[in-house]
């Protein structure tokens, strides 16, 4: 049986995040499943229901639902702040400036 050679060099995704379009792409994704997970992670950690948060937050258990969903991106600030908010937690946003390279000059 022969030996696997040591992987060295760049894998696929290192490769494909070097392409500034590819990066964009899926940092934006990547934060539309934290989201979801996040809401999902913080109602199930309060010991709620979809249906418990829809009612504390004033909203439907779709609602919440969707919010949930690693596929939705059309949060909006009010809502996240009540679901949040409905599940014991608190919202904070936090702004960070990108790379030098797209400051303004």
């Amino acid at each position: 049986m022969k030996a696997k050679a040591a992987r060295t060099g760049k894998g696929w995704l290192d490769r494909k995040l070097a392409s500034p379009k590819f990066r964009k792409g899926f940092e934006e994704e990547a934060q539309k499943l934290a989201i979801g997970e996040q809401l999902s992670r913080l109602r199930q950690e309060a010991g709620l229901t979809q249906a418990q948060v829809a009612q504390r937050a004033k909203t439907t258990a779709s609602a919440i639902s969707r919010y949930e969903n690693a596929e939705y991106d059309r949060y909006e600030l009010r809502t996240l702040q009540r679901i949040v908010l409905a599940c014991g937690g608190r919202l904070d946003i936090v702004m960070e400036p990108g790379p030098k390279t797209h400051r303004a000059a």
